[in-house]
């Protein structure tokens, strides 16, 4: 049974370890292309560069890098912070109220998930074109928050039923009322489903390009994909600037990563628990 044991996880340890490299493969052509020059990224893809420059990366950072990237910061630290706040709230009222209407909006939630965001483009774009919002932030966090609170009211309601209970009756006998026992006790307790929401959301609105695409023409208010798109040309693009910003783009959501890879890991596995 032992020796059994030994092969079943040398195996899942051989398949995971190939796995991670297929993942990471293309990352790493992606960084070392971005040293290369356009000939040698089609001549020579697979190697590394004869004489690595930061050529890209200045031409890259000439196109506005850096306020793209302050762009896609503020509104992903606005549209996180809007997403896990109703969604905490949210899920925590559901998960307490025993009630058949209840239950009903929690089916109405998860059925919100399921809508594809390419069959509102036309209306969302009417709507805030209307209410004078197109090309600014908020123009796009509130329809991040609006795909985002479905999922993340999911993550928070299946942590909160296996909240212990006797905690919130304690707080309740101590004189707390509900939103106090939310605040102080509940939120502070669910360190690991909090971070994990705000890490699948975080690489979500981090990525997301399409109603950015849309709603923010402005080079002023663009985030990073769409910012970058704009090294792409009619007829030709500068590739090596293009590996360089999408390096740049993607270097964040690699610390966010690695910063909290214990929970994430544990969302995927449990789902926050």
């Amino acid at each position: 049974m032992n020796t059994r044991y030994r092969l079943v996880s040398a195996g899942l340890h051989v398949i995971m370890t190939t796995w991670t490299l297929f993942v990471l493969a293309p990352l790493c052509l992606m960084f070392v292309a971005a040293f290369k020059t356009q000939a040698e990224i089609f001549t020579r893809p697979l190697d590394l560069p004869k004489s690595p420059t930061f050529a890209a990366f200045e031409r890259a950072w000439a196109i506005g890098i850096g306020g793209f990237l302050v762009n896609s910061l503020i509104v992903t630290a606005m549209s996180v912070t809007l997403i896990v706040a109703v969604s905490a709230l949210a899920a925590y009222v559901l998960a307490r109220t025993p009630s058949v209407w209840m239950k009903l909006v929690y089916v109405m939630i998860v059925a919100g998930f399921a809508v594809p965001v390419q069959s509102v483009l036309v209306p969302l774009y009417q709507l805030l074109s209307t209410a004078g919002l197109l090309n600014s932030r908020i123009a796009i966090v509130i329809p991040y928050a609006a795909y985002g609170v479905p999922f993340t009211t999911m993550l928070f309601y299946a942590f909160f039923l296996e909240f212990p209970r006797e905690l919130e009756e304690a707080a309740r006998l101590d004189g707390c009322n509900r939103f106090q026992v939310f605040r102080r006790i509940v939120l502070p307790l669910s360190g690991p489903v909090v971070a994990s929401a705000a890490i699948f959301q975080a690489v979500f609105t981090w990525n997301e390009f399409i109603l950015a695409l849309m709603l923010l023409t402005e080079t002023r208010v663009r985030t990073l994909p769409v910012g970058i798109y704009g090294l792409i040309g009619q007829y030709s693009a500068d590739w090596p600037a293009l590996m360089a910003g999408l390096s740049i783009a993607t270097l964040p959501l690699l610390v966010v990563f690695v910063l909290g890879q214990r929970h994430f890991v544990r969302s995927m596995s449990g789902l926050g628990k």
